[in-house]
Formats: C-alpha cells, sequence, structure tokens
C-alpha cells in the first residue's frame, strides 16, 4: 500500500535542513527523510485489532512540524516514538470488518498495548497520562503516526484497537467527521478553564486549534465575551464567522495596546518599552504556544488570570516576570481523552458528535484537499499560509 513514511537518518534530517535555506522544497525532497512509499502492509499488533480503509487524513501540525525538522533534538518526547513509522493521526476511514464509518482516537495507550488492568489513568480515561507507552504489545510510541509496529493514517489503510475507533452518525458528514481530533484537543484545552458568564477571553492563533476554539466557547458558553488575537484578512474573517466577538492584531506590542484599550486600562510601560496590562482577559488559550505568544499572553491577562498552552514550539528564553507578580497560572494541556462536559462524562470525540447534532459547524477550516501523492504540495501549503490560506489540509488516497 502507499504509505506516507518517516525514517529517522541524521544524514538526510541534516541534508534538508542545510537545503531548505536555500529552497524549503528540500524538506520534502527525495533526499528527505519523509516520502511516499509502498510498503508492505503490517501485521496486526494483536488478534483483537481491526484494519480500516482510509477516506482522508488531515494533515496536524504535529506532522508538518515533523517533517519540516521544526524542533530540538533535546526534546524530551523523543523517548517516545519509534522509527521508522507511517505518519497521521486525524482520520475518517471505514473499518474493513464491518464497512462502518469511524474516526480515530489515536493514543497507544494501555487497551491497545493489552495491558490488562489498565494503569489508573487509563481507567480514569486520561489516555495522555498513561504510564505504559513503552510496555505491552507495540513498541515505544504515543500514539498511531508515531509508532513503528502501527502505521498512521496518512496512508491506504491503517489498523487500530477497536477501542480506539469511534462511529459516525449518519447524519455527520466525512468533513465534519475528520475534525474530531482537533476540535477534542481544543475541548480538553477549554474544559481545563471554562469561562463564567461575563468573563472576557483570549484565544491566540490562527489554525484549526484556534478556530475550533473560538466556535466551541461560543457555542458552550455564550455568555463569555471571545476575543481572537488572529491574522487578517481570510482568517480575521474566519474568526468572525465562528463567533468571535472581536478580532485582535496577533502582533505582539498591538495585541497589548488593543486589549488596554478594549478593557479600559492604562498600560504599564518599562525600560523596555514592551507594555504590560495588570487587567485583561481572565483566560488565553495560547494555540501556538510559541515563547513570543506566552510570553505576550503573560503581559496581557488579568491579574490572577490562567494561561491555558496547547500548541508546541521550540523553545527560547522569554521574560516571565508577569508569571509571579500577577500570580498567572500556566497550564499545559495535551491530547484529550474522557471529557465531563454539562455533567455528562464521556469521550471527547462523542461529544463533539453531540455538538455537530446541536449545530456546530467547523467545517468552514477545511481550505484544501491534496491526493496522498501530493504529499509535498499540501505539506508545502501549510508552511506558506499565508500566501495560501490554507487552515486544515486533507490528504485523500487514491484508488
Amino acid at each position: 500500500m502507499k504509505a506516507l513514511v518517516f525514517r529517522h537518518n541524521l544524514a538526510r534530517e541534516a541534508a534538508s535542513v542545510i537545503g531548505g535555506r536555500v529552497d524549503q522544497r528540500a524538506f520534502v525532497s527525495r533526499v528527505a527523510p519523509v516520502g511516499i512509499e509502498d510498503v508492505e502492509e503490517m501485521p496486526l499488533p494483536a488478534e483483537d485489532w481491526i484494519r480500516v480503509e482510509t477516506r482522508f487524513s488531515g494533515l496536524c501540525g504535529s506532522d508538518v512540524k515533523q517533517i519540516l525538522l521544526n524542533g530540538r533534538r533535546d526534546n524530551p518526547l523523543t523517548a517516545l516514538v519509534s522509527f521508522p513509522h507511517v505518519l497521521g493521526h486525524e482520520v475518517v476511514g471505514r473499518r474493513a470488518d464491518t464497512g462502518q464509518r469511524v474516526v480515530l482516537n489515536p493514543w497507544l495507550s494501555c487497551v491497545p498495548r493489552g495491558i490488562d488492568p489498565p494503569c489508573g489513568p487509563c481507567q480514569a480515561g486520561r489516555y495522555p497520562w498513561c504510564r505504559n507507552f513503552r510496555s505491552g504489545d507495540l513498541p515505544v510510541s504515543i500514539h498511531l503516526g508515531n509508532c513503528a509496529a502501527a502505521a498512521g493514517a496518512h496512508a491506504e489503510r491503517f489498523a487500530a484497537h477497536p477501542a480506539q475507533l469511534f462511529a459516525i452518525p449518519d447524519e455527520v458528514s466525512d468533513e465534519a467527521a475528520v475534525l474530531a481530533d482537533p476540535v477534542s484537543v481544543s475541548l480538553r484545552s477549554i474544559l481545563l478553564a471554562p469561562p463564567a458568564d461575563g468573563q472576557t477571553v483570549l484565544v491566540y492563533g490562527s489554525g484549526t486549534l484556534a478556530f475550533a476554539a473560538i466556535g466551541l466557547l461560543r457555542h458552550l458558553y455564550p455568555g463569555a465575551e471571545v476575543w481572537a488575537a488572529t491574522r487578517p484578512g481570510a482568517r480575521a474573517a474566519l474568526a468572525t464567522k465562528l463567533g468571535a466577538h472581536a478580532v485582535l492584531s496577533s502582533a505582539p506590542d498591538e495585541l497589548v495596546a488593543q486589549v488596554a484599550e478594549r478593557v479600559g486600562t492604562t498600560p504599564l510601560r518599562p525600560w523596555s518599552n514592551r507594555d504590560w496590562l495588570q487587567d485583561g482577559p481572565a483566560v488565553v488559550y495560547d494555540t501556538i504556544g510559541s515563547t513570543e505568544t506566552v510570553e505576550t499572553s503573560l503581559r496581557l491577562l488579568a491579574t490572577g488570570g490562567t494561561l491555558i498552552v496547547s500548541g508546541v514550539e521550540p523553545p527560547k528564553r522569554f521574560e516571565w516576570t508577569p508569571l509571579y507578580f500577577k500570580e498567572l497560572r500556566v497550564i499545559g494541556s495535551n491530547g484529550f481523552g474522557v471529557e465531563e462536559v454539562g455533567g455528562v462524562a464521556k469521550h471527547a470525540m462523542e461529544h463533539y458528535f453531540d455538538f455537530i447534532a446541536a449545530g456546530l459547524d467547523l467545517t468552514p477550516v477545511i481550505t484544501h484537499r491534496f491526493p496522498l501523492e501530493r504529499w509535498a504540495e499540501a505539506v508545502l501549503a501549510v508552511k506558506n499560509s499565508r500566501r495560501t490560506g490554507a487552515v486544515k489540509v486533507l490528504l485523500e488516497p487514491t484508488r
């Protein structure tokens, strides 16, 4: 079958990085560590696993960052991946045994690994906290898409444990369903610090996670004021379409000034001329996670406010004095599992299907589709999103 494979190879990675300084196409060229291959289908990791035919898969930001080698060798999560692996974990497919349409919970936690009884976090439905990512029937890996023995979803077929598959209701389109993974990520972020009626919150970012957060906040917490810090143009229009009450600049100093004006407070100006505020939004949901966005969020948050970081960028130094002075809370948000919404605890993807039935429509974030064989164009569309307008990009196997 055809699959998008990443093979860890220092020489190829070095060549891509050096070549990429001159021409970005080096990251998706023949010398790169990633490419479409005709691969033998892997044996099922265990007898109870099921094969699934891929309808289409979504390019996640983590896929693109890996292909563009946007990371550091000292990243602690290198302890939890195995190579080579087929990329991809956002997917709509059909079970080979029943033909049922399904979405994938990609976490390779205790149950998919054949570990019984599951660890405490898995029993509680907190799969990203699993203690057995290095044990059981599979090699070290946290989810499909970074496991050497279980192919990811950027392929004609993949395999999964039945516990990882959620049936798509008949009334839910494939296009809506393929967003189940990123929407679940944003749902988890919001539930870590849900807004109270009358509170103002800020969603920071211009990608799928940000737009999903805007839509979810407006759907679940209609009494909150939702601001979006996003790029101008089509991104700002999409934020407005999904319900943002105000769209602000994503440039740090402009954003702080605009927040100050909206809350009616006077900025504090230090020697650095980087203004900061004592009054601002109660919560910032940072879907980028760069040093710039974290630092800016600390500058503009209300005293006693909360920063939820779901985006991941390579770390650098940043000024964090407001963290202690304003007694801010900074919370990392990783993945999703069983979540409680309105007193009902069930998997985030099942909640998402309920939200769709109640009128939530996030499909406007899908901007591009490519055949799987044109994966390189898809990746560069995401990399050059300021020019291409790409938000969520789908890959579709050709049959």
